[in-house]
């Protein structure tokens, strides 16, 4: 019976000792340290991979025109919210894009959006009277809003000459009350 005993302690001792070597050689793997560009709101981000430590966060405006993507490169970005009137434009290599709302701020879809589309390749401005505008967050500490839009604009002085924007995105867009 001693005999009995003094194996299971032994088989016992042994388990332990290799659970703590192979906790030890885990703690020893190095671990991915945290960027501003790996994908993750981490170390004190504001958003993912910018503030905090990491470069300021941006205004982003994006969407399809046509079958082309439109991204608004972000220092042509400009925005606010006055007098109860929303204006949000951009440009990218493809043409400018404005949204302009008059209303109050509110997170849902609005009606009475306008919107102009000026392709850059013709100069040929696209007007849309019912473009869809939706605010899906807008933090009024900040006075940023993101949201979503799309719009079918035509060529005024050539009807049949029309634009369909999709995919509309924005993020981080100033909504100060100026």
């Amino acid at each position: 019976m001693k005999t009995t005993s003094y194996v299971l302690v032994l088989i016992a001792t042994i388990m332990l000792s290799a659970c703590q070597k192979q906790e030890a050689e885990t703690d020893n793997e190095p671990q991915v340290a945290a960027t501003c560009d790996d994908g993750i709101m981490n170390q004190g981000e504001t958003d993912i991979d910018c503030g905090g430590p990491c470069p300021l966060c941006q205004a982003t405006m994006t969407a399809m025109v046509d079958a082309d993507t439109f991204k608004a490169v972000f220092n042509t970005i400009t925005s606010k919210y006055s007098n109860g009137a929303f204006f949000m434009s951009g440009s990218s290599d493809l043409g400018s894009l404005t949204i302009i709302y008059s209303g109050p701020l509110n997170i849902g879809a609005v009606s009475n959006a306008q919107a102009t589309y000026v392709k850059s390749s013709t100069s040929v401005t696209y007007i849309a009277s019912n473009a869809n505008l939706t605010f899906n967050a807008i933090n009024f500490t900040d006075s940023i809003a993101e949201g979503t839009f799309s719009f079918n604009a035509i060529n005024f002085n050539s009807p049949t000459d029309t634009v369909k924007v999709t995919n509309g995105f924005f993020k981080r867009i100033s909504v100060k009350n100026n």
